[in-house]
């Protein structure tokens, strides 16, 4: 067998060396190159995608300060009462929901909030677990719902101009839009990427951001005339997959978030009530508890774990069309419109 030249042998070492720095120049810009699109992936209960249009800051928030946007907190005007005005006993509630299905036929909602008569309570869904909102929001970066926004609009100055009691109720911590916008905010699973539940991203409810985000939403729907805004689904999902570093328990998690935003609207005319909670969600009186998915075979049993309210036959109220007797005795909100059918 023929032996390699040493001129040979030198040029095939120099071009080994030259393969082997170009391939650490390749794995160290495929190393950047990851690094670097890692920001703009977004993550979605489908799959991920690359976004090159998103906003790649995440917002960071202190006690007592707000996510930015053009609507701070003292821009929004809230008229100030009695400081114990939300540790009296709540207002009987009796009267309707829109929910989200209803207000994409906003015509009809129109049409049944003009035939409605006498005074009474109409509580409306503005904000959905995706994170849209479903009224013309100021809130910075909101994302807006694919419905006739200006009609929503209309059904909220009609409903305050004939001087019904407005409660809007929106989402809390499943919010898919501020998640992926803030991706420090959301609730995160071992491998660092998103938690999905109920179809959405949650939130953290231990996250002073987040916490931030709801009192602005607050203060952005009392703008718009509504005197109790109801944070639906408040409670911390009990998944394994969490990942959960906190020294407190969800339940006091939870238990503290929503001290937070009753006593930062406990002198204002604002009511914070909450949907779907917990059973053992402690809530003093003033405030109220939204239950859906009741039948009148067990409203007793839920009314009795409930307990730990203050006073549940005033603070419960439930959203049912059934006709069951056996609601008789309860704070009740019926259905506007009924079911649509495509």
């Amino acid at each position: 067998m023929r032996s390699l030249s040493y001129r040979s042998k030198r040029r095939l070492k120099k071009t080994a060396r030259t393969l082997l720095i170009l391939a650490a120049f390749l794995v160290l810009f495929v190393i950047l190159a990851v690094i670097y699109l890692g920001r703009y992936v977004v993550y979605t209960p489908d799959g991920a995608y690359l976004d090159f249009g998103r906003n790649t800051a995440l917002q960071t928030a202190t006690v007592g300060t707000e996510p930015s946007g053009p609507d701070p907190i003292e821009s929004v005007r809230i008229e100030y009462a009695d400081p114990n005005l939300n540790t009296e006993t709540a207002e009987k509630v009796s009267g309707y929901y829109i929910d989200l299905e209803m207000l994409s036929d906003p015509d009809a909602v129109l049409e049944a909030v003009r035939n409605l008569s006498g005074p009474c309570t109409v509580m409306i869904d503005l904000k959905a677990k995706d994170g849209s909102f479903y009224y013309s929001t100021g809130i910075e970066d909101a994302k807006r719902a694919d419905i006739e926004i200006a009609k929503v609009d209309r059904i909220i100055s009609l409903l305050k101009n004939r001087g019904f009691t407005m409660v809007a109720r929106v989402k809390s911590f499943q919010d898919s839009a501020f998640a992926l916008a803030h991706l420090k905010c959301a609730l995160p699973i071992d491998s660092g990427a998103l938690w999905v539940g109920n179809g959405s991203y949650w939130l953290d409810p231990a996250n002073e951001t987040v916490v931030a985000y709801l009192k602005q939403i607050a203060r952005d729907l009392a703008g718009k005339g509504f005197r109790e805004i109801v944070f639906d689904d408040f409670y911390f999902p009990d998944s394994n997959y969490i990942r959960y570093t906190f020294d407190r328990t969800r339940s006091q998690i939870i238990g503290d978030t929503a001290n937070d935003l009753l006593n930062f609207f406990a002198s204002s005319n604002i009511t914070i009530s909450f949907g779907n909670p917990r059973p053992d969600f402690a809530l003093a009186k003033g405030s109220h508890v939204y239950v859906t998915d009741v039948t009148g075979s067990n409203v007793k049993t839920v009314t009795a774990g409930y307990a730990v309210l203050d006073d549940p036959a005033a603070q419960l109220v439930f959203l049912t069309g059934s006709k069951d007797k056996r609601f008789e005795d309860c704070q009740l909100l019926r259905p506007l419109l009924t079911k649509l059918v495509n």
